[in-house]
């Protein structure tokens, strides 16, 4: 399976249809396959480049092969089709090749037919292109050297989904075939007749909260692909319009849908924050699912990094409910955990590079980890958190049509898994002031103090509000919040424990991190329970306890409060 020198067969280097023949091999069988694959052009190159030795399989060698020479596209619009091809991108490499092609294909933004004929064939030859280009500037390194090559970060796709105006009709066929949208549409008609009908004033709360339910079971089909979800949205929802083509008027019209106006949950009263204006369908759909695209990307720059994810706020309990654009757009909020704090800049430098991110946000990021560094902050008891604005310095590409360019803020707290375990009390079996105590503190190194109050809840709906401590920091805060309090025999969850809850949300966990959340989840079973039987004569709930709760989706709130699916 290729000559040990890393040469082609005879010492030659190999040739680029020897390299396209091996490439189409590859993109067929998948890469973990490669190791009983006949690829000698490709396991030649890899030797020679330093990615294979004795030590080293031949399907790791062709996989890093093949990283190096797609991230030499750059910025070409063909880096994600092209890795996403060869099984490069997060959760892809077992995939099929029907699987990849057409997840390449959506990246592409053309149909699956006309990339197999047209763009595949170029990008597996640019590709052998960029190999023999590897080899040609090699200049003598260091034989039999394992290199371990930039991760091919996951840029966010700049496809012009919405840069021409399409007939409804064949966007409804490439829709159904991706999705059931049948449900999705069914409560849209019955949103807008409720809307439409001028003598009720009356949106009843689980309409809208169904349309979100309905939203979240097909948006798992479009895992990766969020731009076509919007379009496709755009779609369904225009036929319900009797719209016959996809045009910047219809965007516009039903993101910004005037009818729901007269609905108090649309409409902020006098003296209300715009922020507490839910989102019309439309809206909350694309705000929601380019939100997950940016999520996505954010995974993909972390790359290979040990980290794991938790994914708090609107985005756990409101999604495609409360997930608003414009002035007061939904901030995302997630808990990034690392092994420890030595990882922290590699981290930092990775969140550096997310598509969309604005300097100035990129530049307090630099400084504030300088300041950590030197201040010594790590005590295990203290998380990093950070305001990164998204879209402010670009439009974000999909709101090509929207009335604004989709501007939000990524609230990202950066904890250690010791760290996380003292917020999640891994350090006790029971959430009883016996065990654990009556409250204990945490420290969230930020950068404005966004409340003095300490704001808690109980599962009975009891307010608990107690002094921030506040300590400078070289222009940043030390805020010390409760983790959690127990006042009068009732347990408090502190903001970090509300980011987790109310769905224990784990976006990834290559820490790991999914134990430590399903201990502290039975851990607030058995808190709720023994509460109950306590009060007997009280409706206690977990969403009580939440600062939040007004947020909940409901289906979500119905989930959350049965006791058996929490």
């Amino acid at each position: 399976m290729g000559a040990p020198n890393g040469t082609h067969g005879n010492g030659a280097q190999p040739q680029h249809a020897d390299l396209c023949a091996d490439l189409r091999l590859v993109r067929l069988n998948g890469v973990p396959r490669t190791r009983t694959l006949e690829v000698p052009a490709l396991l030649g190159a890899a030797a020679a480049l330093g990615h294979q030795n004795a030590d080293v399989p031949p399907d790791l060698a062709i996989e890093a092969l093949l990283r190096e020479a797609v991230g030499r596209l750059g910025e070409s619009p063909e880096i994600d089709p092209a890795a996403r091809t060869f099984g490069l991108r997060t959760g892809m490499k077992m995939a099929k090749a029907a699987d990849r092609r057409r997840s390449a294909a959506s990246a592409q933004g053309v149909s699956v037919e006309r990339f197999r004929r047209s763009y595949e064939p170029e990008l597996i030859d640019q590709i052998a292109t960029e190999i023999l280009g590897l080899l040609s500037r090699q200049h003598g390194e260091r034989p039999g050297a394992i290199r371990r090559p930039e991760p091919v970060a996951e840029h966010k796709p700049r496809i012009q989904v919405f840069s021409g105006e399409q007939h409804v009709a064949s966007l409804l066929r490439t829709a159904h075939a991706n999705a059931d949208w049948d449900l999705v549409e069914g409560v849209y008609r019955q949103c807008v007749d409720i809307a439409t009908d001028h003598h009720g004033r009356l949106m009843p709360d689980d309409l809208p909260g169904f349309f979100a339910k309905a939203l979240g079971r097909i948006s798992s089909n479009y895992q990766g692909r969020e731009q076509e979800l919007i379009l496709h949205g755009l779609s369904i929802l225009g036929n319900a319009e009797h719209a016959d083509k996809i045009t910047p008027a219809l965007f516009t019209q039903l993101y910004t849908d005037t009818r729901f106006d007269r609905f108090v949950q649309y409409t902020p009263g006098p003296g209300s924050s715009e922020g507490r204006r839910r989102p019309r369908p439309f809206e909350t759909l694309v705000e929601t699912a380019r939100r997950y695209h940016d999520l996505n990307q954010l995974r993909g720059v972390l790359g290979d990094l040990p980290t794991s994810c938790i994914l708090g706020g609107s985005m756990n309990y409101g999604r495609y409910f409360s997930v608003r654009g414009g002035p007061a757009a939904t901030n995302v909020d997630v808990m990034i955990v690392i092994p420890d704090f030595s990882w922290l800049d590699e981290v930092l430098s990775a969140v550096s590079t997310l598509p969309g991110s604005a300097r100035a946000s990129l530049d307090a990021l630099e400084r504030r980890s300088r300041i950590w560094r030197e201040r010594g902050l790590d005590d295990q008891h203290t998380v990093f958190t950070q305001r990164i604005m998204m879209w402010s310095d670009e439009p974000d590409p999909t709101m090509a049509w929207a009335p604004n360019q989709g501007e939000y803020a990524i609230d990202l707290r950066v904890a250690s898994v010791a760290a996380l375990d003292w917020i999640l009390v891994a350090d006790n079996p029971k959430l009883t002031a016996s065990a654990a105590g009556n409250s204990r503190s945490v420290r969230d190194f930020c950068q404005q103090d966004r409340a003095t109050d300490d704001h808690q809840r109980s599962f009975s709906g009891r307010n608990l509000r107690t002094k921030v401590e506040v300590e400078d920091v070289d222009g940043s805060l030390l805020r010390t919040l409760r983790v959690y309090s127990i006042h009068e025999e009732r347990y408090h969850p502190g903001a970090f424990q509300n980011l987790v809850l109310p769905r224990f949300n784990k976006r990834w966990d290559d820490t790991p991190i999914g134990g430590k959340l399903e201990t502290f989840r039975w851990k607030i079973i058995e808190r709720l329970r023994a509460e109950r039987r306590l009060q007997p004569y009280e409706l206690l709930r977990v969403s009580l306890a939440h600062t939040r709760s007004e947020g909940f989706a409901p289906h979500i709130l119905a989930s959350i409060d049965s006791i058996d699916a929490l």
